[in-house]
């Protein structure tokens, strides 16, 4: 959903209206139940029947918002692996140790292509420049091990560099798949759905009900709201970043 990529103040028009119609909604079909209640009191579902309703609203709304958390934990852990192997690989190939210029200059185009181009655009896509730097630090890496260096030595940078792709395939993932939709439409339906409900058993008293319904549309949108900013942790107010990857 390209809705979570807003600013927070724009993200907020989306679900003030989402109350809105949740509250309407919620009082349109009050104002039908109550006439059949005054027709047909029995008719009407008892009061522990909204339970059911807004129990499967909760556990919905839980279980995204323990996706959202997973998936920015996931993306901090993963923008910390890829800084490390950077930083590890660049220590290595500084004049005081392997004095390597073209391993440093392979680190230095592949910053600049994740930075501008990827993290640019909240990681979905792939930069064609990053796949030719990591070819050029893998070119690097084979003349390091072609000079006699110790084995431990090039094994220790072929493991960093490994990583280093391993984190960012990881981002790119998280970034093309970071927001289920059909987890974020199941909760608004049942936002709706429970809405209505509420309507439902306030039949015999639709000036609770109509307060009752504003409570839950307020609850539910500020909560919804909320989430989304946290929905792609690529992107609005608690973004990751790569940080400072000095090299």
């Amino acid at each position: 959903m390209e809705i979570f990529s807003w600013s927070p103040i724009v993200l907020t028009l989306p679900f003030i209206a989402m109350g809105a119609i949740s509250f309407f909604l919620g009082t349109a079909f009050l104002a039908i139940f109550a006439r059949q209640a005054q027709r047909n009191p029995l008719s009407m579902p008892v009061a522990a029947f909204v339970g059911t309703i807004t129990t499967a609203w909760a556990l919905s709304l839980g279980f995204t918002a323990a996706d959202v958390w997973s998936v920015n934990s996931r993306a901090s852990e993963v923008a910390s692996a890829e800084r490390s192997s950077m930083m590890r690989l660049a220590g290595m190939a500084k004049p005081e140790a392997l004095a390597s210029h073209q391993l440093i200059n392979g680190l230095l185009a592949y910053k600049g292509a994740v930075v501008s181009v990827e993290w640019d655009n909240a990681n979905r896509l792939p930069a064609p420049a990053a796949e030719q730097a990591l070819q050029d630090i893998r070119l690097a890496l084979i003349g390091l091990s072609k000079r006699g260096l110790p084995d431990p030595i090039i094994g220790q940078m072929v493991q960093d560099f490994d990583e280093l792709q391993d984190a960012r395939n990881s981002r790119l993932a998280i970034g093309a798949s970071s927001v289920n939709q059909l987890k974020w439409y199941l909760v608004l339906f049942l936002t709706m759905l429970s809405a209505i409900v509420i309507g439902a058993v306030h039949a015999d008293r639709p000036y609770a009900g109509r307060k009752s319904i504003l409570i839950f549309s307020v609850t539910a949108s500020v909560s919804l709201w909320i989430l989304a900013l946290h929905a792609n942790p690529y992107v609005g107010v608690a973004q990751v970043t790569l940080g400072d990857a000095r090299i």
